[in-house]
């Protein structure tokens, strides 16, 4: 089965109907993420990380190792490290920004509040210069941001099928990446 059958897959789990205690089903909250991204001028590769962001909720990982189990899946469907990276930092990138930005907390929903507690609270002070000088710092902030807006239940989302064109430009620019890696 190709990577884009195996997203394709992926995406029509019955798992990702379930709401994870938010407004909306999970599969819209992953469309509404990757379509602000694309919308806002992101590449296909911090769009890919916006589609599958969540994923590992729908295999019944915590929410403490949901974005940490996204960024393998990721990685074994093809997709290149920053796509992984950048899923593995959404979080991050939401503990970064309750430190940092006192206005942030009004912007969360009620279920990304509760969520905080188990994925560690506020970034630690010690921590947050690392964060900030990682190399995907901007991108994983532009993904937890469009994260905090897809939620949004009267948005809708368009149907799935016309993300895989973008989902194809990712997994070509993991296979260029690769195959220059390799000369």
């Amino acid at each position: 089965m190709g990577t884009v059958d195996a997203v394709r897959c992926l995406l029509c789990e019955p798992a990702l109907l379930d709401t994870y205690g938010e407004e909306l089903p999970l599969i819209d909250h992953l469309l509404q993420t990757a379509e602000l991204l694309w919308e806002d001028g992101g590449d296909a590769e911090l769009a890919v990380a916006g589609l599958l962001h969540d994923v590992g909720l729908a295999r019944r990982s915590s929410e403490l190792h949901h974005a940490r189990d996204g960024a393998q899946l990721a990685l074994s469907l093809g997709f290149s490290t920053r796509v992984a990276e950048l899923i593995a930092l959404h979080v991050t990138a939401k503990r970064y920004l309750v430190r940092t930005d006192e206005r942030y907390w009004g912007v969360l929903s009620r279920e990304s509040r509760a969520t905080l507690v188990e994925q560690g609270g506020p970034l630690p002070i010690t921590e947050v210069e690392a964060f900030e000088s990682s190399g995907h710092f901007d991108d994983a902030i532009r993904l937890r941001l469009a994260d905090d807006m897809a939620k949004d239940p009267l948005r809708g989302a368009r149907r799935v099928e016309h993300l895989y064109p973008i989902v194809d430009r990712a997994l070509a620019s993991s296979t260029a990446r690769q195959d220059d890696q390799r000369r």
